[in-house]
């Protein structure tokens, strides 16, 4: 048992007595020396070990790395799993860098056979030093700074903070073997370059502690992070209206304070939608009019509505008119009834409004009943007024949503809309002293 693993482990309490945990295990010194540590405290501890290994499918010596995992188990009494990818045909599918393909793959494999244990990965204070120097040179914010975590859910990397060099001493002086993947040495990607190249570099030019300084800078900006993410948070809730922000004061906040929380928002729908364009283009569209809207991507877009910020999918909406008959109809806007009412049950009812059933005079409709949904032109006599208006203007005096306008039902006859279903009927149509014939039209499961 090295000193230093076990100090790390109590000093976080990564893991407790009775523990089931899963190893990510490639074979190589990182994970090795978590795997001969662990099972150093397996009895003390009583735990329940699970070694995962991902052959990649892309190195001659894969076969061999997989097979020195298996005869390690075997002599440990270790249950173990192992899967094959072909992780650059996985990138190219969907469109990664085989760095990203690798990751997913391995925590996708994790998590399948996890069944509620402790994930532990081996990530080491190098890679942690790497990984800060890949997002510093791609142009990261204090938030890439945090680095790799050593503490994700029930996703572990206890060896965060020891160096690679530390590691191999160790292997190397109790002959513990591993295996060394010879790509590690190469420079085909960024993370080998700056392994292999840009710290050794560094190291020689300029500060022989650089990934001292790294880790450094790593603590300070997760220190500040984490204080700037309770800030966020806060004021993120108190602006959350349904699935909207309230904009006003959103553009009271500090600007970065503001950006950060449009950040936020987006990540809510899809972190894919996270970026710098992304968020500066919503923050100057936020004192636009109402109506303003851009494209975040191929599916999502985000709007001002009525003092609203609105992210939301694309949609398509194709509804078509529909002729109403007497009894239920199945339409695009709901199930919508329609009954014949006799002068002398009226009176028994309850006629008052109601936005998802009316009354009307039948004698006043010309022709048959349809449902459909607005169209260029189209206007409505409100209820209590002389003459009719343009159905737009009547969407804006109720401060409508502008996309939700399109998804309202309209009843109408040969010449007039009857009913906004939900918003009101028309003046034209109303029950008067001299009614003789009643129509009661009913919408449920519908919008409006």
């Amino acid at each position: 048992m090295d000193k230093i693993f076990l100090d790390e482990l109590n000093k976080y309490k990564f893991i407790k007595k009775g523990d089931r945990l899963l190893l990510g295990v490639s074979g190589g010194p990182d994970s090795m020396y978590l795997l001969y540590n662990l099972l150093d405290l397996r009895k003390e501890y009583d735990l329940d070990l699970l070694v995962c290994h991902l052959n990649h499918g892309i190195r001659k010596t894969a076969l061999r790395d997989e097979k020195f995992v298996i005869d390690i188990c075997k002599k440990y009494n270790l249950t173990y799993n192992i899967k094959h990818v072909n992780m650059n045909e996985f990138a190219k599918i969907h469109k990664m860098t085989s760095e990203e393909a690798g990751r997913f793959l391995r925590y996708e494999f994790f998590r399948e056979l996890s069944d509620g244990r402790k994930i532990l990965t081996a990530h080491n204070l190098n890679d942690q030093a790497e990984t800060l120097l890949i997002r510093i040179i791609r142009g990261t914010g204090i938030k890439g700074l945090k680095g790799i975590p050593m503490a994700n859910e029930d996703l572990l990397r206890p060896l965060v903070n020891i160096s690679r060099k530390k590691i191999e001493k160790y292997l190397d002086e109790n002959k513990l073997p591993y295996v060394l993947d010879e790509t590690n040495e190469g420079v085909d990607y960024i993370r080998n370059r700056i392994r292999n190249e840009l710290i050794p570099y560094l190291e020689e030019n300029f500060n022989e502690g650089i990934l001292k300084v790294l880790i450094r800078l790593n603590e300070n900006a997760l220190e500040e992070r984490t204080f700037v993410e309770k800030i966020i948070a806060r004021e993120y809730e108190k602006l959350k209206d349904g699935k909207s922000l309230i904009i006003e004061p959103l553009l009271e906040e500090d600007p970065f304070i503001g950006r950060e929380i449009i950040k936020l928002y987006l990540e809510s729908f899809n972190e894919d939608l996270v970026t710098r364009a992304n968020i500066l283009a919503i923050y100057n569209m936020l004192e636009k009019k109402s109506g303003t809207s851009i494209d975040l991507s191929k599916k999502f877009l985000a709007r001002v509505s009525y003092g609203r910020l609105i992210i939301e999918k694309k949609e398509n909406i194709n509804y078509k008119s529909q002729k109403l008959d007497l009894g239920e109809n199945l339409t695009d806007f709901g199930i919508v009834s329609l009954k014949n009412v006799p002068l002398n049950e009226l009176s028994k009812m309850d006629i008052k409004a109601n936005p998802r059933s009316i009354f009307i005079d039948k004698d006043k409709i010309s022709g048959p009943l349809y449902i459909r949904s607005r169209q260029d032109g189209d206007r409505f006599r409100p209820l209590g007024m002389d003459k009719d208006k343009k159905l737009k203007d009547f969407f804006i005096d109720k401060k409508l949503d502008r996309l939700l306008r399109d998804k309202i039902g309209l009843i109408c006859d040969d010449n007039k809309i009857i009913w906004i279903i939900g918003y009101g009927i028309s003046d034209i149509y109303k029950i008067r002293n001299n009614s003789k014939h009643i129509l009661n039209l009913e919408v449920k499961n519908g919008n409006g």
